[in-house]
């Protein structure tokens, strides 16, 4: 039996995708490229834009013209399951939780059922998914799921309504499936979640800052670098147990969306631009030169000209590595839909170009500002006869002479475009 998946959306799909993929390789599936023909298809999908609901529902249309079973996952169908299944040549749904259950789902198509519905009520989950995986298909780097769900309720955000609640997994499985991963050759672990800063608030006695001290006793593993975080969590006890960690990568994804404080207010944020500042200030004197990267949305509901001019000057002020930048995009069913003030699509494109062209200069100072020192790059594939490319700590990249897997020491000499030029040093 063949089976062909196809992940949309954030990092935490495409770890349950190949968590998904191991389950049904034990049971004797061949993986083979969605656009093969395969015996099962299983679309794992994302809902965090109207951009993403569409290319999820035509990956779906893909996956039916090829005949055989389709099974769909995640987001999307968490939100909107019924229409859905509605669909012709959909066989069954389940949620953004339940993927566990893809091949007993499987099986019951294969015996006879049809049109199947195994997508719970998110609302009521209280206990980690368990699921697991045992290699990377990047070889060098590998994504740990370590929480799900999310209490925040930002109001331009949909995804509390189709994650559930905040559940984290258990320690000692995240130090277990580490070993697993580095005893698969992987070097590098990036711990992903819904919102990784919300890791334990749902246990006793255990936090974030714990599972990092227990990642970095492990042998194998050279590199921890975190997924987005909120900016609540880089407390100044924080950043200091962290920077005793040699294996934490200096680079922080820390979500700002708005430099100024009456939009975070609106984004129903949990913090002023004044104590995003201070957090950051937190990272940069436990930490040499951090990469500090952010999201920001463009064009809030009832955003002004002098919201919008805050926030290009706060972000001068604090200073990024890099800038991910969004036009904002109203999701229905959200407490943003419902506000007034709904700027026009052209609005939006200007205001997010200031920002990106701000963010551009901003990454080019930061990249300057690391020519001359040294640095570790773990090379992940090749691209060229004997050159691979890689990423440094700060997650900036780079092609140096080598073999995948390798890290080799470099020092920065120069730019060009996005990538650093290194000299190799051992």
């Amino acid at each position: 039996m063949r089976a062909a998946y196809c992940t949309l959306g954030c990092k935490v799909n495409k770890y349950e995708t190949d968590a998904m993929t191991e389950i049904l390789e034990a049971a004797g599936y061949k993986t083979v490229e969605f656009d093969e023909y395969a015996d099962v298809y299983i679309i794992n999908t994302c809902t965090v834009t109207a951009v993403a609901d569409r290319k999820s529902r035509q990956m779906i249309g893909r996956a039916v013209e090829k005949g055989g079973l389709v099974c769909v996952c995640g987001c999307l169908t968490q939100r909107d399951a019924q229409s859905i299944l509605d669909r012709e040549g959909v066989d069954a749904v389940l949620g953004s939780s339940g993927k566990s259950r893809i091949l007993e789902v499987i099986r019951r198509l294969q015996a006879g059922e049809t049109k199947i519905n195994a997508v719970g009520d998110i609302r009521k989950e209280r206990d980690f998914e368990p699921l697991q995986v045992s290699r990377s298909h990047e070889r060098t780097r590998a994504n740990i799921k370590i929480c799900d769900g999310c209490n925040n309720f930002c109001s331009y955000c949909i995804i509390p309504y189709t994650r559930g609640p905040v559940r984290s997994r258990k320690p000692e499985d995240i130090m277990a499936e580490a070993k697993r991963l580095a005893a698969s050759g992987v070097r590098e672990v990036v711990l992903t979640g819904i919102l990784v800063s919300s890791y334990g608030k749902d246990m006793q006695g255990v936090g974030f800052i714990d599972v990092l001290e227990g990642l970095q006793l492990i042998e194998g593993i050279d590199r921890i670098r975190l997924s987005s975080m909120e900016p609540t969590l880089l407390t100044e006890e924080f950043c200091t147990r962290a920077a005793a960690l040699s294996k934490l990568c200096p680079h922080f994804h820390v979500s700002l969306q708005s430099g100024c404080t009456t939009v975070l207010k609106r984004m129903n944020r949990k913090y002023t631009a004044e104590q995003y500042a201070e957090y950051i200030a937190n990272v940069r004197k436990a930490f040499s030169n951090p990469a500090i990267t952010t999201d920001v949305i463009a064009g809030f509901q009832g955003e002004t000209e002098e919201e919008h001019a805050q926030t290009m000057a706060f972000l001068q002020k604090v200073g990024f590595a890099k800038l991910h930048v969004f036009p904002y995009s109203k999701r229905e069913g959200t407490a943003a839909a419902r506000m007034p003030g709904d700027l026009t699509g052209d609005v939006k494109k200007q205001r997010a170009a200031e920002i990106i062209a701000l963010g551009e200069k901003m990454s080019h100072a930061y990249a300057q500002s690391l020519i001359g020192t040294e640095h570790a790059v773990l090379l992940e594939q090749y691209c060229a006869e004997g050159i691979c490319e890689g990423y440094i700590e700060r997650y900036l990249h780079t092609e140096i002479p080598g073999m995948p897997g390798e890290i080799k020491r470099v020092k920065i000499c120069g730019t060009e475009g996005e990538k650093l030029l290194c000299d190799v040093i051992d």
